[in-house]
């Protein structure tokens, strides 16, 4: 009897232990920016996942200005007209997160593009090509930059659910458009 209560508690201990080691899933915001050059191209990124617009994880301990500062001099251009064209939200059916969108847009000004990362190519594309590489990628991403470039002076809000199907990434809207604020 007394080997099995230590046998327990000793189990009981390292059950604790482990489950402390494990982090809870964190829900995450990803800044996504679209810049437009000449008013009809955007900035488009080719990675090995895909075609999108630049997008970084918001995780540094850094205000939103400083991480679209550090984000558009990575790509080596300058920008004006800064305005924040959506809050969307995703949920997923293969993890227990939900991550938040938070989409900007601005004008080009000047700069080189360079890439980045030797992982990605990045591109001028125009406004509609750039929209079907989106939608190949994630119809979500097409979705909501379309709906944000088709209605500049508003912030949109809505909610998308992310799947796997025949092994590429899918969407479904989970929650419609709606608007947040008129600008």
């Amino acid at each position: 009897m007394k080997t099995m209560l230590i046998t327990f508690f000793m189990a009981l201990g390292v059950f604790v232990h482990c489950r402390a080691q494990v982090p809870d899933p964190v829900n995450q915001t990803i800044i996504r920016l679209t810049v437009i050059k000449d008013g009809d191209k955007v900035l488009m990124r080719k990675t090995p996942y895909g075609w999108m617009t630049p997008a970084v994880y918001f995780k540094e301990r850094q205000s939103i200005q400083e991480v679209l500062d550090e984000m558009t001099e990575n790509y080596g251009i300058q920008i004006s007209g800064i305005g924040l064209r959506g809050l969307f939200t995703y949920t997923y059916d293969f993890k227990p997160t939900a991550d938040m969108r938070q989409l900007y847009v601005a004008n080009y000004v000047s700069g080189n593009l360079v890439s980045p990362s030797e992982n990605e190519e990045v591109y001028w594309m125009p406004i509609e090509e750039a929209l079907d590489k989106l939608d190949a990628t994630v119809p979500s991403l097409k979705q909501m930059t379309k709906h944000i470039l088709d209605n500049p002076d508003k912030v949109w809000g809505g909610s998308f659910t992310l799947f796997k199907a025949n092994g590429k990434m899918n969407s479904r809207v989970t929650e419609d458009f709606y608007m947040l604020a008129n600008m």
